[in-house]
């Protein structure tokens, strides 16, 4: 399974921090080719498919998610653009979906709690050096 969305309108993914992970990343931070930045977090996993939830974010947001400042429930129920997307990558079928969700009918079950923020005890891991390592 891969672990970023292929051939799709989001363009080619790569993968900027990995801010948890747990055998996979469950929360990162990614760009296209066009410098569109996109904040993902893992919302479902099963054997036959990933659901993610990528939020677009412009860089002096990111920047205020990872200092602490915007928590992470409010920058996906908050998003600037006021929509997430919602990925599903399935190992069956050979196209990933995009289904834009609006701020307001997001799932709660989807996203981290009201006051968790990201954890920087530890420097995020770069996902070159992790991938690398495998």
């Amino acid at each position: 399974m891969n672990l970023l969305p292929q051939n799709t309108h989001l363009g080619k993914l790569d993968i900027l921090e990995v801010y948890d992970y747990y055998d996979l990343p469950c929360l990162f931070s990614c760009k296209n080719l066009s410098e569109h930045i996109f904040l993902a977090i893992l919302s479902e996993l099963t054997k036959e498919l990933a659901v993610w939830i990528y939020v677009p974010t412009s860089r002096g947001r990111l920047e205020d998610i990872r200092s602490g400042t915007i928590d992470l429930h409010d920058a996906f129920v908050k998003s600037e653009d006021g929509f997430v997307y919602k990925v599903i990558i399935d190992v069956n079928n050979s196209t990933d979906t995009i289904e834009p969700i609006f701020c307001e009918d997001l799932n709660q079950e989807w996203l981290p709690i009201a006051g968790e923020f990201i954890d920087f005890s530890q420097e995020p891991l770069i996902w070159e050096k992790i991938s690398s390592i495998r």
